[in-house]
């Protein structure tokens, strides 16, 4: 339930439309979806929900630290930029299958975009 927590309040906050872009809010909708189908499962089966956190928490924390080596003095790129919304479809596909994602996407995908950026 932390997680949820934490994507919630990543997703939706106060300036959260001009901070993610109008062409983002269907698919913050589709994530909130997500989110639903996801609450419904977890009692089935919580070991499968643990791993896909655990597959996200790695990716996320290579997003981290990708962003932490970004110099503050250059704009981050649309390429670094993108790979946060790759962690939401990639929930959607961990989640949520039925909801489709916006592009093909799994965790090499991710991984594969965070090695090829260079801050």
């Amino acid at each position: 339930h932390a997680d949820i927590k934490e994507q919630l309040d990543a997703l939706v906050f106060p300036g959260f439309v001009s901070a993610s872009g109008s062409e983002r809010l269907a698919d913050i909708e589709r994530y909130l979806q997500a989110i639903e189908r996801r609450l419904e499962k977890l009692p089935v089966d919580p070991n499968r929900d643990r791993l896909h956190v655990l597959t996200l928490q790695k990716l996320q924390g290579a997003y981290q630290e990708l962003l932490g080596k970004w110099p503050k003095h250059l704009p981050l790129s649309s390429e670094a930029r993108e790979i946060r919304w790759m962690l939401e479809e990639l929930r959607v596909s961990f989640f949520a299958q039925t909801l489709g994602t916006r592009y093909p996407i799994s965790e090499k995908r991710v991984q594969q975009a965070l090695s090829s950026i260079k801050p």
